[in-house]
């Protein structure tokens, strides 16, 4: 299908604001990876270190915030996703199902591979398809700007970094 250099330029936008979701959604789960690595509060790794004596309490408090912070940060992150996500229901369910394979895969191999196997749709339906989603997508998403990391990151530390200092 033929389109208008508009819509070939709303199309790459929206590629490009998928994208950044997409990034998103990654950072989100490498904070939860790091959280989840935290060592609980009875661990060894809490235990004093030879070297510089810190008290527990002070070690707790520590461990404590730092958790705290990652909860905020990955709180930041599901805010800009999960208003994109509400948007994509919106969207036809094989639309949906496309989104939804897009964002959760690491690589196009895998992403065309959870489309055949799993939704049951073909690559050419997929390169057919995504424009249209992305004009759909266009029509609630034009108010929205492309989210960065950087930015998540900035609003985070205003929020809450800045005051702790």
């Amino acid at each position: 299908m033929r389109y208008t250099k508009q819509e070939q330029e709303t199309i790459q936008t929206m590629k490009d604001y998928m994208k950044a979701i997409r990034s998103l959604k990654r950072e989100k789960f490498h904070l939860f990876e790091e959280y989840n690595q935290l060592p609980s509060i009875s661990s060894p790794t809490l235990e004093e270190n030879k070297g510089i004596p810190i008290s527990q309490i002070t070690r707790m408090n520590d461990y404590t915030q730092r958790r705290e912070l990652l909860l905020k940060r990955i709180d930041l992150f599901n805010q800009y996703i999960d208003e994109f996500m509400l948007y994509t229901l919106l969207l036809p369910t094989r639309q949906r199902q496309m989104i939804d394979a897009y964002m959760n895969t690491l690589s196009y191999a895998e992403m065309v591979e959870q489309l055949e196997n799993t939704y049951f749709i073909s690559i050419s339906t997929y390169k057919r398809e995504l424009p249209e989603i992305c004009l759909l997508l266009s029509q609630v998403c034009h108010h929205m700007e492309i989210p960065t990391i950087e930015k998540i990151n900035n609003d985070f530390y205003e929020k809450y970094i800045r005051h702790i200092k």
